[in-house]
């Protein structure tokens, strides 16, 4: 039984009882006082929201209140794209460098933000102090395994296992002296017989990387050892952590973590990432009518709306220019959702309050890839996406979206807009800076 501190760890679940309901927390206790230590060094929220069963994401903004109350802290770790083992490990994504490698696979890779950096959480070391944890069993409790083939040899005994693999990661672990072989499939169009003898001995290696490619696996087993040996031979499932870019596009992140950034230093890959900009329709004709007392209240209001939509879709503002935001989201659904929420906030909002001047906003989005980055000790975002889809909102007019094809596409703006009773218009045009010409949509409400 580990050496949990109850009292704090009570006292501290107390505190956050305004910001989460006591079912959760109790849910959270409940997983820390039956867990092993070693599962409470690597935690991965989303293992535990399947266990528990609570959304995902509800799970991670959970973790992430109870991180700012010390009960867990942030554990940053880059993982090999072959053998997926850890090669970088931190509690700050200040000290994380993008070029990464794997000794055992021989491979230096870059660490996307999206693909290999990713966040898992580890108990706080006041509510419980772990020492003498086996690397073997902290591995093992975050991985996804489907079930296996179990194997029990006796000294100089062998076992022949003839098996499809296919593109992935398959392992044989040793139970008995926690020990692994990972062997990675490729991502080829191929499929051939291959033959893997593994002669198990007292000096076999912690940790062994084979790679393999897609086919027919023949592989025998001698148990060269002194003693009986337990094996187990399974298909690892494909990772299902919280990769950075999700993590630190979520307004919860950036509210409660704005000191967890990049090194100045360094700068992250992401493959693709969504875009949101508005701006205020009229904003300097609205400061010269109200006068800029109310015109001033009514910006903050506008920009109260944009935050609470943004935060509801799962994203953030990345900065605000003048009366306009630039907002980010992983996930292109939610861009598309956020977009609309904010068209439909704000007909109510002036609706609601029948004031002399209208709020309308100008809307633009657009997604693809570009680097994460450090500016002003903030995450920021560079690369052509980004000044697209800001030359993307220059287009609205006012109370539309205006989105680039690829988001159209991507977000599956059609069935979205079919299912909310709008409508699209698509035109050609060129755009300042860039050098194509583009097709872009209008979404309109009708």
């Amino acid at each position: 039984m580990n050496n949990i501190n109850i009292k704090l760890l009570d006292e501290k679940l107390k505190n956050s009882l305004s910001e989460i309901s006591e079912e959760r927390l109790n849910k959270v206790k409940n997983f820390i006082l039956s867990a092993n230590d070693f599962e409470l060094a690597n935690i991965n929220t989303n293992k535990i929201a399947d266990i528990v069963m609570i959304d995902k994401i509800d799970m991670m903004k959970i973790f992430l209140s109870l991180t700012k109350a010390g009960i867990f802290n942030l554990l940053w770790s880059v993982h090999c794209p072959n053998c997926k083992g850890p090669n970088q490990i931190s509690n700050s994504l200040n000290f994380i460098k993008h070029d990464s490698n794997c000794d055992l696979c021989n491979i230096n890779y870059d660490a996307g933000f999206d693909r290999n950096l990713q966040l898992s959480f580890e108990i706080n070391p006041s509510i419980l102090k772990l020492e003498n944890l086996d690397p073997f069993n902290v591995m093992f409790a975050g991985l996804y395994v489907e079930a296996g083939i179990n194997i029990n040899l006796e000294p100089k005994e062998k076992h022949y296992i003839e098996v499809d693999v296919t593109n992935g990661n398959y392992a044989l672990f040793n139970v008995t002296d926690k020990k692994g072989l990972n062997f990675f499939v490729t991502y080829e169009n191929v499929f051939e017989e291959q033959i893997y003898n593994l002669n198990y001995d007292d000096n076999t290696p912690k940790i062994m990387v084979e790679k393999l490619k897609p086919g027919k696996l023949k592989l025998t087993i001698i148990n060269n050892s002194s003693k009986d040996t337990e094996f187990i031979f399974t298909k690892i499932k494909k990772s299902e952590w919280t990769n950075a870019s999700f993590i630190t596009s979520l307004q919860e992140f950036r509210d409660m973590f704005s000191q967890e950034v990049l090194s100045i230093n360094e700068a992250f890959s992401i493959q693709n990432i969504a875009f949101i900009f508005t701006d205020i329709k009229g904003s300097t004709e609205m400061y010269e009518k109200l006068g800029d007392s109310k015109a001033f209240f009514l910006i903050k209001e506008h920009f109260k709306i944009l935050q609470e939509v943004v935060k509801r879709n799962n994203g953030g503002i990345v900065k605000t220019i003048g009366d306009a935001i630039m907002a980010v989201f992983s996930v292109t659904e939610n861009a598309l959702k956020a977009s609309y929420e904010m068209i439909e906030a704000f007909d109510l909002f002036n609706k609601e309050n029948n004031i002399a001047n209208n709020i309308f906003i100008k809307v633009g989005i657009h997604n693809g890839s570009c680097i994460a980055v450090n500016l002003n000790e903030k995450i920021d975002y560079f690369g052509t996406v980004v000044n697209m889809a800001a030359r993307i909102q220059g287009l609205s007019d006012g109370r539309e979206i205006m989105i680039s094809e690829n988001f159209f596409n991507d977000s599956f703006a059609e069935k979205f807009l079919e299912e909310k009773k709008w409508k699209s218009e698509s035109f050609v045009t060129s755009l300042k800076g860039l050098k194509d010409n583009y097709k872009i949509y209008k979404l309109i409400k009708a």
